[in-house]
């Protein structure tokens, strides 16, 4: 286990021709899990007052995901596995909502429905310069609902790429 590549673009709108290439130059072959978090996190205690600031690029260098105690656990019926149904012993920094991708010649399509046809998404659309994408070997996660996945084992393990954009001032993400 390596440190992550982390990949500057100059526009989302690169992301799905740079990923392809990406992906194929790593030798990976297979499906995809794409995650897209936020750079920078604003804390708060009880009573919604801002405490500081947490890192999720560094985090997810240090530990694989963006994803850490602090982080919500989601129960949309029938998009997420419902935790408060059926309690598991998994934190929030062994799950990811993110979705299935495969590779396609011109960038890759998106398995939403776990026995569906994939589709023609734009997992970047809406992203800002404050923002990243995550991209993991689908193969080390289990898909337990329309977008939920738990790690297998270590994140680090499983993580193949980081995006995010190139900005004047990226040392501040760096």
């Amino acid at each position: 286990m390596g440190s992550v590549k982390v990949v500057e673009l100059d526009d989302w709108g690169d992301f799905a021709r740079v990923l392809h290439n990406e992906v194929t130059a790593i030798g990976h072959e297979g499906l995809l899990i794409i995650r897209n978090f936020a750079l920078v996190t604003c804390d708060v205690d009880a009573d919604m007052k801002p405490i500081g600031e947490t890192n999720r690029l560094e985090l997810v260098r240090r530990t694989g995901t963006d994803r850490d105690a602090a982080s919500p656990m989601w129960n949309a019926t029938g998009h997420d596995y419902e935790h408060d149904r059926a309690p598991t012993c998994k934190g929030p920094a062994d799950i990811i909502y993110a979705y299935v991708a495969e590779l396609t010649t011109n960038g890759y399509r998106v398995h939403y429905l776990p026995d569906g046809e994939p589709e023609d998404w734009d997992l970047t659309e809406g992203l800002l310069e404050t923002d990243g994408v995550l991209v993991y070997d689908a193969s080390k996660l289990d898909r337990v609902s329309k977008n939920e996945h738990w790690f297998k084992g270590d994140p680090r393990d499983a993580l193949l790429l980081v995006f995010k954009l190139r900005s004047e001032d990226s040392d501040s993400f760096a």
